[in-house]
């Protein structure tokens, strides 16, 4: 059988707020659910390009914390809140940092194999009314931290972000300056691309209550214009004493959704639409759950081989901040040089509403092929329990 090309034809996010689980009100999305943002998101992007709702052959959605109000109902919910004909099927996936990259992919498949023409894959977290932290919810296997067969894979470390990254700045030899220094480059390049209005063009405004008042959230929260070396070189350590992982390295806690349009070519030239980007391939692998900041690395590797690509042959790489540690890391190991790494800014500014992010990568990275005219593009995440996740694109 011939595989089909695929298309990514448009995408969409929302800003993306600071979450507040202790201080809800001050979440801007406070007053909305996210499978009600997303559900707005998929509906935008299928009626400004013109596509009857009977012919979308699945919607799969992502979600890395999918209990309480992110509970998907099986993918369910957002397809029903954008109203959507009965007809239209969904899935929901969890592959934590890498959820709504992985619904690409399983789109992607769906198209690759036949089984689809049209496709809408996104992702969501509402990380002030879902936390990660202190949720009664969500309940490591104990059996993991304290059975002796099971210490090897140290989850006493694996199970806290924060301190992954620890152990890899530790074990690879990066400095607080170096993640300081990557991470005011970072906001630096996010407000540049904001005073250029290349967000404008990605983020769907959204109509919220604010303490009784309603308001249009248009901007993401997380940018600190005026951060310096020196006020980060001032935060103390965010995970444990001593260490080198602050709150200014790393990236914030995040709400969001974000969003793409998928299409077979037969489905693309029935509408007559020009798309963003080719989908290429993928790759996705397995590491130590302690050093899951390494996952990047192996999963780019394989995704490059299978398409017979080199590293040099990668014009674009957005690779997601979930820590400046990882991204240095990643850039080393790949031989990477920093201006052709997330040029419009990263998760550190911009957030990481954890299921929202892998579609926001792809998507912001198809639009900067199009914008900088260029050919090729990788982009790639670490994944919380030890994974890395590679999706490549072409320019269409």
């Amino acid at each position: 059988m011939e595989l089909q090309e695929v298309y990514l034809v448009d995408y969409l996010r929302t800003a993306f707020t600071r979450a507040k689980p202790d201080e809800p009100s001050r979440d801007l999305f406070n007053s909305i659910r996210m499978d009600q943002a997303l559900a707005l998101l998929y509906s935008t992007l299928v009626h400004r390009n013109g596509v009857n709702a009977q012919e979308i052959d699945d919607v799969i959605t992502g979600c890395a914390l999918q209990v309480d109000e992110n509970w998907l109902f099986g993918g369910r919910h957002p397809v029903l809140l954008a109203d959507f004909p009965v007809s239209v099927p969904a899935q929901a996936i969890d592959r934590q940092c890498a959820s709504s990259m992985n619904a690409i992919t399983s789109g992607a498949l769906e198209i690759m194999s036949g089984h689809a023409g049209i496709v809408l894959a996104g992702g969501m977290e509402h990380m002030t009314h879902v936390p990660m932290v202190d949720n009664k919810h969500i309940s490591p296997n104990m059996r993991l931290l304290v059975r002796p067969e099971y210490l090897k894979f140290q989850m006493n470390v694996g199970y806290f972000m924060g301190l992954t990254a620890e152990k890899l700045a530790e074990v690879e030899g990066f400095t607080r300056e170096e993640m300081d220094r990557y991470s005011v480059e970072s906001h630096r390049r996010t407000a540049r691309s904001y005073d250029e209005g290349y967000f404008k063009h990605e983020i769907l405004p959204i109509r919220v209550e604010v303490d009784g008042e309603e308001k249009v959230v248009e901007q993401d929260q997380s940018l600190r214009r005026d951060t310096s070396l020196e006020k980060l070189s001032a935060l103390p350590p965010a995970f444990k004493e001593g260490g080198k992982i602050t709150a200014g390295n790393s990236s914030p806690m995040n709400t969001g959704a974000s969003a793409v349009l998928l299409m077979s070519k037969a489905k693309v030239e029935q509408y007559g639409l020009k798309p963003l980007a080719r989908i290429l391939g993928f790759g996705w692998a397995g590491v130590e759950p302690s050093l899951m900041g390494k996952g990047p690395v192996p999963a780019t590797k394989k995704a490059l081989q299978r398409l017979a690509l080199k590293i040099e042959d990668i014009d674009l790489w957005e690779i997601n901040e979930a820590f400046a540690v990882v991204v240095l890391y990643a850039m080393r190991e790949l031989g990477l040089e920093h201006s052709k790494v997330n040029a419009h800014g990263g998760a550190i500014a911009i957030g990481h509403p954890l299921g929202a992010t892998g579609a926001r990568l792809v998507g912001t990275l198809a639009r900067q092929l199009v914008l900088h005219d260029k050919r090729l593009g990788v982009a790639t995440l670490c994944v919380g329990g030890g994974q890395g996740f590679t999706t490549v694109i072409e320019k269409f």
